[in-house]
């Protein structure tokens, strides 16, 4: 088994939720459900709009009967404001503990010894862990971790066809299931109303997602994010974060377009490539959204 590797991850946040309605507050607006978290265990979810389209996303976790969300550092004072929104008359307090916390991903050996916060990705065993600590530094040393980049992080998520909010998804423009939020445990369809469930619930039974965020193979030059993807001069998706070493990108693409097309971004190919994980079909599903 590969030795274990740990990276910061300087552009991810750390939200505290507390106060005694902090549990049916989140409840009522993420997309997974929150009476699965516990001490060491976390959920993967989502906030989107009253639309189904995406907002936010976070890994939440409990500590001292309050939770955690490790979310998108750059956009976490939008995250704050949208909360606030719906605050109300809830008992809730919001705490930015991003100047003191950091976050760290684990991935690619044997489990070692992590800090108190950390938990299996909740996505993808494949992933790893996360955890946030005062002291990353010391934590990872205490790990027997080798001290990785937030570059080698990408790429082992890119080889593993996993997106990331910051870097592959579109906020207000983006539907959930889209970015695979049905496939990699976002989404608890059962647990009962969340902000943009309508919409979410019904793409989901009907089966009518177009778009999916797929890996694929390049040959040539590897295309920037934001490149469009054409396939027979028709348009049929946008690459986004992609990892030169590898050869690979992310790309959301039209799935009535993909199967047995040449696609093109700028002057490479794409070969799309199905995750392992992945129960979707690289072809067009029954309904549009």
């Amino acid at each position: 088994m590969s030795e274990l590797k740990a990276a910061i991850l300087p552009d991810r946040g750390v939200l505290r939720v507390g106060g005694a309605d902090a549990r049916d507050f989140l409840q009522g607006l993420v997309t997974n459900n929150v009476d699965l978290v516990k001490p060491g265990e976390a959920i993967y979810a989502g906030l989107l709009t009253p639309q189904g389209k995406f907002l936010f996303d976070f890994f939440i976790t409990s500590e001292d009967g309050g939770f955690i969300l490790d979310c998108d550092g750059r956009r976490i004072g939008e995250l704050q404001k949208r909360l606030t929104f719906y605050k109300l008359r809830a008992n809730i307090t919001l705490e930015d503990l991003s100047a003191e916390r950091s976050v760290i991903a684990f991935w690619g050996g044997a489990q070692a010894t992590l800090p108190d916060l950390s938990f299996a990705d909740p996505r993808l065993a494949e992933i790893g862990h996360r955890a946030i600590s005062a002291t990353p530094e010391a934590a990872i040393a205490a790990a027997g971790a080798e001290h990785a980049t937030p570059a080698d992080y990408h790429r082992h998520r890119i080889a593993l066809g996993v997106g990331d909010a910051a870097r592959d998804f579109e906020p207000d423009r983006t539907f959930p299931l889209e970015v695979n939020f049905d496939e990699l445990h976002g989404v608890d369809f059962h647990k009962g109303c969340f902000v943009g469930q309508e919409v979410t619930s019904r793409t989901k039974r009907r089966g009518s997602v177009r778009k999916r965020l797929v890996p694929c193979r390049v040959e040539g030059d590897l295309p920037k994010p934001h490149t469009p993807v054409r396939a027979s001069g028709r348009e049929a998706g946008t690459v986004f974060s992609g990892d030169a070493e590898t050869g690979r990108v992310l790309a959301l693409l039209r799935l009535d377009l993909v199967e047995g097309a040449v696609l093109e971004a700028g002057d490479a190919t794409l070969t799309p490539e199905r995750p392992d994980w992945a129960a979707f079909s690289l072809a067009e599903e029954s309904d549009e959204i």
